[in-house]
C-alpha cells in the first residue's frame, strides 16, 4: 500500500505558505494600503521568490480578497476572546462589568486598526471586499449586543450599533491624528454611553 505522508507533508507546506503568503499581504496594506499589494512588495515581505505569490493567488484582487478575509477572521478570534474575558465578570456588578469592557477595548494596535480602516474604504473601489468588511461590523456588532444584552439593556441592538460607531470613530482619529489622552477620551465616551442605556442608577 502506497504511503501518502510525503503528499499530506507536501500539502502542509503549501498551506503554510499560502498563509505566509496571506499574512504578508496583510502586514503591507498596514503599511503601505491596499493600494500598496503588488506580487513584488507581498513576496519581499513573505521572504518568498516572486513567483510564490502568483503560485497560489492568479491575480492581485484575489490576493486582496484573501487578505481582508484574514482581517475578518481575526477580528472573530479577537472578538470570541473579548466575550471570554468578559465572561470571567459577568458575576460582579453591572459597573465592573462595563469598566472591564471598557478595559479590553481600550487596548488597540496601529497596524491592525490600519489594514481594518483600509478594507473598510476599499469597498467604495472594490465591492467583492464588502461582504468580508460586512462580516467585521457585523462581528463586533454582534459581540456588543451579546455584552448589552447580559447587561439587561432596553435596545441591545441600538446600542451595539452605537457602540461599534463611536470605537470605530475615535479609532480613527487616533490613526490619523493621535493625541497623548486619547486612551482616557475612549473610557469616558465609553462611560458616557453606558450611562445612557443603563440609566443614572447603572452602578
Amino acid at each position: 500500500m502506497p504511503s501518502t505522508s510525503k503528499p499530506r507533508s507536501h500539502y502542509a507546506r503549501g498551506h503554510q505558505r499560502r498563509a505566509e503568503v496571506v499574512a504578508a499581504t496583510v502586514e503591507v496594506i498596514e503599511r503601505q494600503g491596499i493600494e500598496g499589494v503588488t506580487h513584488r512588495s507581498v513576496a519581499a515581505a513573505a521572504g518568498v521568490p516572486l513567483s510564490t505569490t502568483s503560485y497560489f493567488f492568479d491575480s492581485l484582487d484575489h490576493l486582496i480578497g484573501e487578505a481582508v478575509t484574514k482581517i475578518a477572521e481575526d477580528v472573530v478570534a479577537g472578538a470570541d476572546a473579548l466575550i471570554v474575558q468578559l465572561r470571567d465578570a459577568e458575576g460582579g456588578s453591572r459597573r465592573e462589568v462595563v469598566e472591564r469592557l471598557i478595559e479590553l477595548m481600550s487596548v488597540q494596535r496601529p497596524g491592525p486598526l490600519v489594514a481594518q480602516f483600509e478594507a473598510y474604504l476599499a469597498t467604495t473601489r472594490r465591492p467583492e471586499l464588502r461582504a468580508a468588511v460586512q462580516r467585521i461590523v457585523g462581528v463586533y456588532e454582534d459581540t456588543a449586543v451579546a455584552v448589552f444584552e447580559a447587561l439587561e439593556v432596553d435596545e441591545p441592538r441600538l446600542a451595539a450599533r452605537q457602540l461599534v460607531a463611536l470605537l470605530d470613530g475615535l479609532a480613527l482619529l487616533s490613526v490619523a491624528a493621535p493625541r497623548p489622552d486619547d486612551t482616557e477620551v475612549r473610557r469616558d465616551a465609553l462611560r458616557r454611553l453606558a450611562a445612557v442605556h443603563l440609566g443614572p442608577d447603572w452602578e
